[in-house]
Parts: C-alpha cells; structure tokens; sequence
C-alpha cells in the first residue's frame, strides 16, 4: 500500500525587509520565483513532476491580484504545466497552503505539490481594504476595533498584560534573533533576495533587515503607544510590517523515497478555529487545544513550538495559557524581531522550526497563528 504520509522535503524563506526598506522595488512574484526555482534545482524535479503550486496572500489584490500563484508558476521554473491558487486566511494564508497540500498529499490526490506565501506590505498596503468591509460587521463589531492593534490593547486589557511585559518580551524576541542570526542559526534556511540599498543601489539581501541589535526593556520602555492614548501597545512590542516570502515542496513519503530527496519532516494534524475577533490574538489557543483534542497530545508534548508574534500581549498570553516552556518558545525570536509579512508568516513559522527541529533533534514541532477577524490554525511536525 502507497504511503502518503505527507514530508517536508525543502523549506525555505527570503530575508524579512522592512516596510519601504531593501524589497520596496520587489514585486511579490520576484520574492517568491527564487524560492520555488531553488527547490527545483536542489531537488533535480521538474517542473512536470509537481501537481499543483499553492500560495497564500492576504492582501490579493493591486499586483497581489489576478491569481498570483499562476503568474508566479508561469514565470518560474514549475512552468505552464503546473496550476497554482492563492489561497488566503489572512496571517495564516501560507499555513493554509501547507494544510491543503498535506490534506491532499494524505488522501492519495496529490504526490508532489509546493506550498508557501508572501506579502510585500510596502507595495499593497494593508490598510486600504477597511473601507470595503461589509457595513453589518460595522455594526456587529465596530470595525475600528478590529483593527490589528486594538485587538492587542484588548487582549492586554482583558487578560491582564502589563506594559512591562509586553515591553520584555519583546526585546528577549529581539535577543533572541540577533543571537540566532550572528550565530548563523537562519542560514539553512534563507535564500539571499536581490533588492536595493536607501540610495537605489541594486544589493543582495541575506538577513532579516527588522532586527534591532541592542534591544532592551529599558528602551522600548521609552516608546509611545500608537493605537491608544492610553494603551500599553507600541511599535517596539508589536510585529513588524514587513515583507517577504516563505516556501515549502511537500511530497508524499513514498515519492520522497523513491526519488532519494531527503526528508525534513513529517506533516502531522492540523487544526483552525474561530474566536471573537475583537481579540483576535488568542486564536492559537483554541487552535492548538482542538489539534491535540485531536491528536490525544497535550501541549506540552511539543519539543519546539513556533508561534507568531502579531503583538507581545498576544503572544505571552498563548503562551500562558497553553504552558509553554521558554525555552522552547519562539526559541530564535519571533515577527517582533523578524517580521511579519502577512501570506508568508504561516509558511515561515514551519520553514524556521523544521530547520530548528533539525538542529536539536527535536521530535515534534508545532507552528500556529492567530488570524485577523478571529481566528487561529496550526500544524504539528513530526522528525522522520
């Protein structure tokens, strides 16, 4: 009998640009083209042998419209032959991409697919859609408090996060990915970008350009905040608007074998849920418990956990909630320090924790987000 356990066989990601920074002259095509291409490459697949491109965009429309996948099969190297979707839910639009690949691989309709994201937030801004939300939900919810960062000032609020720490939790995210990239601990995983410097200048992108050396408490201390006069939420303990774009190829095990391609991981449950999306941020926790209700695990089976830091208050209360140990929590910093494009997060939180899991002979992984509107998804991962 065919084993269609679905593997990680390559997974990668671009460096993280900051908002107008090094990829403000990218196109999202010419972020994602690169990863797909080397995949291929180091794979010796070609582009007959993959059965479907599955790429995840929150913001699609503008040059993220017009179904952006195709356009990115039909420029890289995949080619006419394969077809593409994009795929969208919202911050978890690439963990999206990931579960459908793995969900066909796993029923036997699928061999071999690519799954991944991206968001270029400097050249379609997140911001201009708002206007176009439905008026019912306006008067449901109040779409000023659906806002990204009123969801955090309410989930500090509610659930009791100082700004002390949310402030420390965000500089030990910076630490963290300071010490992960002067230690080389991304490298395996990133695929250099070709942008421009602040002067135009054509340069060739290899780290996260978000990272703030030197990052204390005491500093961001100093910040004000931005979505309340008299909130604890600041640009310093909150997620970077960002670009970038994240891939994985997912095959099923026995291809994998037969063509002699090594295997990363294995991809376990999944699970998504809805919350109240006036505190959106809490969406892994439902997420997370419905994934091991499913699995019969308990959180704290999980060796390496992976989950997006959209804001410190979010953040810390999953973490909270769900008991998660720090020392294997967000273990090379988070969006906080790297960023967070939006269609790329959900396939960069499974690149950066397969390649860590690898690293520490970590069994099993988990990666989960919280969603805009109300929602939280997660994937386990599993060393073959």
């Amino acid at each position: 009998m065919a084993d269609n356990t679905p593997v990680v066989v390559k997974a990668y990601r671009t460096p993280q640009g900051k908002e107008d920074g090094v990829y403000s002259e990218v196109r999202s095509e010419d972020l994602s083209i690169p990863l797909i291409n080397k995949m291929l490459d180091e794979t010796g697949l070609e582009g007959e042998d993959v059965d479907d491109l599955i790429w995840g965009c929150a913001q699609q429309r503008g040059e993220q419209g017009n179904n952006m996948a195709r356009v990115i099969s039909l420029l890289s190297d995949l080619g006419e032959s394969v077809p593409a979707t994009t795929v969208n839910r919202w911050c978890a639009s690439s963990a999206q991409a990931i579960i459908s690949a793995a969900d066909a691989i796993r029923a036997g309709q699928r061999d071999v697919l690519i799954a991944g994201g991206v968001e270029s937030m400097s050249r379609v801004e997140m911001g201009e859609n708002t206007a176009n939300v439905h008026p019912a939900l306006n008067d449901d919810y109040n779409v000023m408090n659906l806002q990204m960062g009123m969801t955090a000032e309410k989930v500090a609020e509610e659930y009791d996060i100082s700004r002390e720490t949310q402030d420390e939790y965000a500089a030990r995210s910076q630490q963290r990915a300071v010490e992960a990239t002067e230690d080389g601990r991304f490298d395996d995983e990133i695929v250099p970008i070709e942008g421009t410097d602040d002067e135009g200048n054509e340069i060739t992108v290899e780290k996260d350009e978000g990272i703030r050396p030197g990052t204390t408490k005491e500093k961001l201390e100093g910040l004000p905040t931005v979505f309340k006069a008299d909130g604890t939420v600041t640009p310093g303990n909150s997620s970077q608007i960002s670009d970038g774009a994240a891939a994985t190829m997912i095959t099923s095990k026995e291809f994998a074998e037969e063509q002699g391609l090594d295997i990363l991981a294995e991809i376990g449950g999944n699970n998504v849920a809805g919350v109240d999306p006036t505190v959106m941020g809490i969406g892994p926790i439902p997420a997370v418990e419905g994934l091991c209700e499913r699995t019969g695990r308990d959180p704290e089976d999980y060796d390496l956990v992976e989950l997006n830091e959209a804001f410190a208050s979010q953040c810390y209360y999953c973490q909270q909630e769900l008991g998660f140990d720090d020392d294997i929590y967000n273990v090379n910093g988070g969006a906080i320090a790297i960023g967070h494009p939006l269609g790329a997060s959900g396939a960069r939180l499974p690149v950066t924790l397969i390649h860590e899991m690898n690293k520490r002979d970590a069994e099993l992984g988990l990666a989960t987000e919280c969603v805009g509107f109300g929602q939280g998804a997660a994937i386990e991962f599993e060393l073959p």
